[in-house]
């Protein structure tokens, strides 16, 4: 059985009598699809970065840190920025992040 539209009337019938017992799955109300919340995957923001050249102010303490790890200090800066824009934009599936957010003064 291919596309809905090209089902037989016997076809539909014979599906409808199968037997399978629904009883345990809840029924799609609109109160109770109200409630849900759509849930982008962390894959879904898998892309391939644009670098882009900027100049940024960070506390001397955090760039020593960062620069007393090594080549590649600014690839591992750019990874905790990344990793704090996905938790913000693609919470964990199914987690919902209702932590109130801290202003902080610049």
């Amino acid at each position: 059985m291919g596309n809905n539209k090209d089902w037989t009337d016997k076809e539909i019938e014979d599906f409808k009598n199968r037997g399978i017992d629904f009883s345990d799955i809840p029924e799609l109300t609109p109160a109770y699809l109200a409630t849900l919340e759509r849930v982008v995957p962390r894959e879904h923001f898998k892309v391939v970065p644009i670098k882009k050249a900027i100049s940024i102010k960070l506390d001397s303490d955090v760039l020593e840190y960062y620069r007393s790890k090594g080549k590649g200090y600014q690839t591992k800066i750019n990874k905790v920025l990344r990793q704090d824009m996905l938790r913000e934009t693609a919470p964990a599936y199914g987690k919902v992040n209702n932590e109130p957010q801290e202003e902080e003064d610049s």
